[in-house]
């Protein structure tokens, strides 16, 4: 009996399954911190590093974005390339002295019965040009180490760029200018509840008036709006969550006057919610007190 270990992970199957697991590991603090709470990074992430080969969690710890474009670790990129049969070996080291101090990165590759060898190298005196030599950080405290980073990354670019698939190193990546990619924040007047309510298509039912809401009638009320009314609680349940999901959506409001506004929402709706089975009214209060924390969270990062 073989002693290996076959070990194996979680692949979503379905855009759905997906979108899923990547809100979940999101919430997790277990992730490197520029995904936490962040599912459409963490799903972005997720799939480069499968059309990469990654494993979800492998791809969440080697894949950093940086000025808004992915990269992986120098150490992780030559993982990929070992691992490929294609690949006949790598050899690294320095040579030289002061200027002519020089990182050199040689990697084999088989086509078919002929083996290419690429050489790359990288050298103090380039460093310099580039104005990277002795700059504050790693190229400070690891020169060495980063003129290594750079022969790989130019080998592994020029040799094994179907494997790579065009990613940089995070090494070098860091080097480059720092450019601001967020979107200029446009002052808005916050849209009224009201607005953010409009169904975008008929309700199922007509707009009912308030004197006719009798026992087994579920009203969903938005305030400034005639409430809708439901014959079954699940009807309610699945209206009242796709609102609170709406104003949870509304980007152009601020996180605190979203978190204020699904306060408003469920205040006016009470009563409704209190006549609810158990396990619906224990659904939507969970489902707020969830939205409410990502909105925390967002705010903290707008800070």
């Amino acid at each position: 009996m073989s002693n290996l270990v076959q070990r194996s992970s979680l692949q979503p199957q379905t855009m759905a399954e997906a979108m899923e697991f990547a809100n979940q590991i999101s919430k997790s603090a277990l992730i490197p911190r520029e995904y936490q709470g962040k599912p459409a990074n963490t799903l972005v992430a997720i799939q480069w590093g499968m059309e990469l080969g990654l494993a979800p969690l492998q791809a969440l710890q080697n894949i950093a974005v940086i000025n808004g474009k992915p990269s992986m670790y120098g150490d992780a990129l030559l993982a990929m390339v070992r691992a490929d049969t294609r690949c006949r070996g790598v050899k690294e080291y320095i040579e030289g002295e002061g200027d002519k101090r020089t990182a050199v990165c040689i990697i084999k590759r088989s086509h078919g019965d002929e083996i290419e060898e690429i050489k790359r190298s990288f050298s103090v005196e380039q460093a310099k040009q580039a104005g990277l030599w002795n700059k504050p950080g790693p190229w400070k405290q690891y020169p060495e180490r980063m003129l290594q980073h750079r022969a790989r990354g130019n080998a592994m670019r020029d040799g094994f760029a179907d494997v790579i698939k065009g990613i940089i190193t995070v090494e070098e990546a860091q080097d480059y200018e720092t450019k601001d990619v967020t979107p200029p924040k446009v002052a808005v007047q916050p849209p009224k509840l009201e607005e953010l309510m409009q169904p975008t298509s008929e309700p199922e039912t007509p707009p009912q008036n308030e004197a006719m809401d009798a026992e087994g009638v579920f009203h969903l009320h938005v305030p400034g709006k005639l409430p809708r009314a439901f014959q079954k609680a699940e009807d309610f349940a699945v209206a009242y969550s796709a609102i609170m999901l709406k104003v949870r959506r509304a980007e152009k409001v601020s996180p605190a006057d979203r978190r204020s506004k699904l306060h408003e929402l469920e205040i006016a709706n009470e009563e409704t919610i209190n006549r609810l089975g158990e396990e619906f009214k224990t659904e939507m209060f969970e489902k707020r007190k969830e939205f409410n924390a990502q909105l925390s969270m967002e705010a903290k990062e707008n800070v």
